[in-house]
């Protein structure tokens, strides 16, 4: 590995102004979406596309019922259909909502002329491992059928996600690769994914333990709600771990070189080129955790700003054809 580079020094400005914010460890799921959303409504949003416009709308096909989900919709090109991109937001499988994330959603669907579908899938605790993934799963199928009553081009299929939102869409995508009623997905991209447990005792655990926004403790305590109890090799909950990967379409991964989850981003990287699988990694060598999606990150520094642009640029390209 390259020489651990500075943290950016207005990063770590905001991550302490954040440290200073805080009201030390989260103890409870209520209080870890109430942080979240604090931190949205504290904001102030002048960069987003106005032009983007968003629905809500429910899915409800058997096994999955009344699900929510916000489709974001860029300008149409000449009545050419657009791409489709499923996300799966972050948020340790237990904050995180399509609220949350619905800025970085028009501003991706805007860069990268995506249409956009976000999924409030069910969170842990009181709906822990594997309900999310069969909703992520079932969503991309159901997506698959109807985007085309909204413009969307259902040939032109992506799954994506941030953090926890990327282990369910890693997962998700292995299942539906085995499946042969499934859509074929054309791309799937990870933002700084969960992909091993804390157990295999990754170095960036150690290394960006505490300072840097998502704490290692935080990271294990996440795990807790989400899979207690579950086997550490399962590659359901830790993809890393699976023994044959499925095919799967190009995948992006990014990772953030002060997150603690940095090494098992990376790792995954290398474990889907020896698999055969087409991958694109940005690594960001002065950034946190969250750079890529954190609504301020975006507003304030330029490393985001140029991921969200890299990330919408490889959608375009890995979407551009049939």
């Amino acid at each position: 590995m390259n020489p651990r580079e500075p943290i950016d020094p207005a990063l770590r400005r905001f991550l302490d102004e954040q440290a200073a914010a805080s009201q030390g460890p989260v103890q409870t799921a209520e209080d870890a979406r109430a942080r979240m959303l604090r931190q949205l409504h504290s904001r102030v949003f002048s960069f987003l596309p106005n032009a983007v416009t968003s629905r809500d709308v429910v899915i409800d096909q058997e096994g999955v019922r009344g699900l929510a989900a916000r489709v974001y919709t860029p300008p149409a090109r000449d009545g050419v259909a657009l791409p489709v991109l499923v996300y799966l937001h972050g948020g340790g499988w237990v904050a995180g909502s399509v609220e949350t994330h619905d800025p970085f959603c028009r501003l991706l669907a805007q860069l990268a002329g995506v249409m956009l579908v976000s999924l409030e899938y069910s969170r842990a605790p009181e709906h822990p491992f594997p309900k999310a993934i069969g909703e992520a799963e079932a969503a991309v199928s159901w997506v698959a059928e109807h985007a085309g009553a909204w413009g969307g081009d259902p040939a032109l299929l992506a799954l994506g996600g941030d953090s926890a939102g990327a282990n369910l869409a890693a997962v998700a995508a292995n299942r539906l690769a085995l499946r042969k009623d499934a859509p074929r997905l054309k791309a799937l991209a990870l933002l700084y994914p969960v992909t091993d447990h804390p157990s295999a005792h990754h170095g960036s655990y150690a290394e960006n333990a505490t300072g840097y926004g998502l704490e290692a403790n935080a990271m294990r305590w996440y795990w807790e709600q989400y899979a207690p109890g579950a086997d550490p090799g399962n590659p359901e909950i830790s993809p890393l771990r699976h023994m044959l990967l499925p095919p799967l379409p190009p995948t992006l991964v990014t990772t953030a070189e002060y997150d603690v989850l940095r090494d098992e981003g990376i790792a995954y990287a290398r474990f889907l080129k020896a698999a055969g699988v087409n991958v694109t990694h940005i690594h960001a060598p002065d950034m946190h955790h969250n750079f890529a999606v954190g609504p301020s990150s975006v507003a304030r520094f330029p490393q985001s700003e140029r991921a969200a642009g890299e990330m919408a640029a490889w959608l375009r390209t890995t979407l551009a054809a049939r």
